[in-house]
């Protein structure tokens, strides 16, 4: 059996240590600093969860939002070549004075969150915010059988031996812009209700979530899980570490050059 020669290994981490250039040739990650950006992210929303899985009605105007939206962080991906834009998360930052309804995953999570979850002292001081919506039209998902899904969800396991050519940039592109979206507005803990073997692929890569509540049955099977957002930056895998940067600093130039977003995205509402 023919094996792993050095020079193939030398190859493939080289190109993984490539990978920020190798991002910027093909996406590039927007946050949605004004309301039309915003509604870029509910429109790339619409296409996943209404058109395509059909887990929400669809709607005419094409706009895929709900009571979260107004409070909520929003990023975006945009395909370089083309100019569209093709994934979206956002950051669901707690309703002021409703400790029972803060976030999202209090709905589905009521009888299965651990004791002292969420922090409601964290909440007060508006460190805590919720992932929420991730969502990659299908045209750029890499498998055909993940048509029915979100977000690819085999992230590869041994990706510094696959090379680039592998290596799945459009979760991992949102998962950074959004992280550094939440180091940006002081937000230290993030909440994630996903599927188990997402949480760890993404954990694998240097997320390390941990859970803090039971799985439920909502679309598949989901689990909660927290994370520390500086130790996620700070720990991740030495081959992301270029491409962190990369979009870190890209996103914090975006939101720097934009005055009060966080303030106003309160007054948006239906804009």
């Amino acid at each position: 059996m023919v094996g792993v020669t050095l020079k193939m290994r030398i190859t493939r981490y080289r190109e993984m240590l490539l990978l920020h250039r190798h991002f910027k040739n093909y996406f590039k990650v927007v946050p949605a600093v004004n309301p039309e950006l915003v509604r870029q992210a509910q429109r790339v929303r619409h296409t996943v969860y209404c058109e395509e899985l059909g887990w929400e009605p669809v709607n005419e105007n094409g706009l895929e939002r709900d009571i979260y939206d107004d409070n909520a962080l929003h990023c975006l991906l945009m395909s370089v070549r083309s100019g569209l834009y093709i994934g979206s998360v956002r950051l669901v930052l707690p309703r002021p004075g409703e400790d029972s309804q803060a976030l999202p995953l209090q709905e589905l999570c009521t009888e299965t969150l651990y004791p002292g979850y969420p922090d409601f002292d964290q909440i007060h001081r508006g460190e805590l915010a919720e992932v929420s919506r991730l969502a990659i039209v299908s045209d750029f998902r890499r498998r055909k059988n993940e048509a029915k899904t979100p977000v690819p969800i085999d992230l590869p396991e041994n990706y510094s031996k696959q090379g680039r050519r592998r290596f799945p940039y459009i979760p991992v592109g949102l998962y950074i812009g959004m992280l550094e979206m939440a180091s940006f507005y002081e937000i230290k803990t993030l909440y994630m209700l996903t599927e188990p073997m997402l949480a760890v692929h993404f954990s694998a890569l240097g997320g390390n979530l941990e859970p803090i509540g039971a799985t439920i049955e909502h679309r598949g099977k989901r689990r909660p899980y927290t994370m520390d957002v500086e130790t996620v930056l700070k720990d991740a895998n030495i081959f992301l570490r270029p491409l962190i940067w990369t979009i870190r600093k890209d996103v914090r130039r975006s939101l720097s050059q934009t005055s009060g977003v966080l303030e106003s995205q309160y007054s948006w509402g239906d804009s």
